[in-house]
């Protein structure tokens, strides 16, 4: 996923509890792509939000 889709600029937070076979995943995956944790999360969730926008959802 090379698209960049966070900026990050700080905006609001909050804790986030995963399976922890997700969160190895998420970060496997955002080190191959060279970014944080957050940062891949909120790229995969803002993908998810522009295909639903799209799809009429």
């Amino acid at each position: 996923m090379n698209e960049v889709l966070y900026s990050g600029r700080k905006n609001h937070s909050f804790q986030l509890r995963l399976p922890e076979c997700m969160k190895d995943e998420i970060r496997r995956i955002a080190e191959m792509d060279g970014i944080s944790i957050n940062s891949a999360i909120v790229q995969r969730l803002a993908k998810s939000l522009r295909e639903d926008r799209a799809n009429g959802q």
